[in-house]
């Protein structure tokens, strides 16, 4: 009874993320009629003018290869899976309603090579692509040299809707130029980060249980940190920190993966009345919070952080840990294992911080520069992204929460809010490979203290930032 009254105040008193600092206004809502099609459990309308058909048009997707995104435009036919089987009617839905052959094309899996591809596509003018879906690290470079179009000259596209995320709007416009964007058309996007425990091992050994704490808007990273930073097991007895299952953490999770924990906390550039960027990375909360994660992850007895990346091993197979951080996708795999798992939300920085927040993850909309036909590429987008929200995102959901048949209900409520509330940063976005939004885990990885850690790296960094602004603010479309 008290975990119902949990979840209906939680479910009352939520309220969707909004971006922080002062924002311009999102793309206009150009349209005058709208089509009836009602998502499955809500009132949302997609919003194109009736009748639209461009008359069997192949559409091309030039799209980025990874492991995450594998399945992330095509689903060739019905199978009985639940999300591609919410792919493939989305796409059919589309082609439907507006008369089109979607067609994915699939770079493999090198940036440089889909750099040059985008670019040569786009100087040549061959309008061989409709539309792009790319990751950060690519095309905010792209855009920033001008090879894609200024969305808030695109039709359809409204940030008011919620398949669009106005966070990525927001955030990585500058001035009135506009190039990416966050949509549902993008399953990628909703691979993002979450606090995995182990059950039955929290009941075990008496800790308080997430789910009610963070219905109760108790779940901090200071509990979290309180929780394991003690808590190991040398369940071998040999004296030696080991990974292979013979010791118990509290806490488990590789560096390269979990680096990303500080752009939770810390906003590394913040926007202007102007929609220019300020770096505000440096301040006394930063350095309280790098400092409290790097002794939390780096030096406590219940923590084991080495260097590499965190896969679902030592929660499920191992069971080496009571707490790790995963991303939602790890679901699907951790149902071949018999552990009795829970998902929680990265935890707040404390209890005045009103909402969970995810960091963006994915891949990100943008339209070619040298586009032909904007109202074909915008109104395709718009809706592969209504349908998107209205079948893949609850299939995805659904495929989420199933542990060996069962439905977890608090871990929906929990996965739900997690992709309700993503948040964008443009100092995160176009930080590169070795700017702010990689310095905890170079900052773990060295035995320098924070003032003389940030001295040595925010000239550069900072360089980075200003040099990728006053690029997209001096663009002309």
């Amino acid at each position: 009874m008290k975990r119902l009254l949990c979840l209906l105040i939680a479910m009352l008193v939520m309220l969707p993320l909004t971006a922080c600092g002062d924002t311009v206004e999102g793309p206009a809502d150009t349209t005058d009629a709208e089509t009836t099609t009602d998502t499955a459990d809500t009132e949302l309308k997609l919003q194109l003018p009736e009748g639209l058909d461009y008359e069997g048009y192949t559409f091309h997707i030039y799209t980025f290869d990874h492991s995450a995104y594998s399945i992330e435009h095509i689903a060739e036919d019905l199978n009985g899976d639940v999300l591609n089987d919410a792919i493939f009617n989305r796409n059919l839905d589309v082609s439907d309603l507006l008369n089109v052959q979607l067609t994915p094309v699939i770079n493999p899996w090198n940036n440089e090579d889909f750099r040059a591809n985008v670019m040569a596509a786009v100087m040549s003018g061959s309008d061989d692509y409709d539309v792009f879906t790319g990751n950060m690290y690519n095309t905010t470079y792209l855009s920033a040299e001008g090879y894609f179009y200024n969305v808030n000259n695109a039709p359809f596209i409204s940030m008011d809707n919620p398949w669009w995320n106005k966070s990525s709007y927001d955030e990585l416009s500058i001035g009135k130029n506009a190039y990416l964007l966050m949509g549902d058309m993008c399953l990628s996007n909703y691979n993002l980060e979450a606090v995995f425990f182990n059950r039955d091992m929290v009941e075990d050994y008496d800790m308080e249980d997430p789910y009610t704490l963070a219905y109760e808007n108790e779940w901090t990273i200071d509990k979290l940190i309180s929780m394991t930073k003690d808590f190991y097991i040398d369940r071998n007895g040999n004296g030696v920190r080991d990974e292979d299952g013979s010791d118990l953490y509290g806490f488990h999770g590789k560096l390269q993966s979990i680096y990303n924990l500080s752009n939770y906390y810390v906003d590394i550039t913040t926007k202007t009345a102007e929609n220019y960027i300020d770096v505000t990375f440096h301040s006394e909360k930063t350095e309280s919070i790098f400092n409290k994660l790097k002794t939390w992850m780096v030096e406590s007895e219940g923590s084991y952080c080495p260097m590499g990346w965190t896969g679902a091993g030592p929660l499920a197979e191992e069971m080496s840990c009571v707490f790790t951080i995963l991303t939602l996708n790890q679901c699907a795999a951790l149902r071949d294992y018999d552990v009795r798992y829970g998902v929680v939300p990265i935890p707040k920085y404390d209890q005045l911080q009103e909402n969970y927040i995810a960091t963006a993850a994915g891949l990100l909309v943008c339209f070619p520069a040298s586009i032909s036909n904007i109202e074909r590429s915008a109104a395709v987008a718009d809706a592969l992204s209504f349908y998107g929200r209205k079948y893949v995102y609850p299939a995805y959901v659904e495929n989420s929460i199933l542990t060996k048949g069962t439905r977890d209900e608090d871990a929906q409520f929990m996965i739900e809010t997690i992709l309700d509330n993503v948040k964008y940063n443009f100092g995160v976005a176009f930080g590169g490979f070795q700017g702010y939004g990689y310095a905890l885990l170079e900052y773990c990885k060295g035995n320098q203290g924070f003032g003389s850690f940030y001295a040595s790296m925010s000239t550069a960094s900072d360089k980075e930032l200003f040099d990728y602004a006053d690029k997209i603010m001096a663009l002309e479309q």
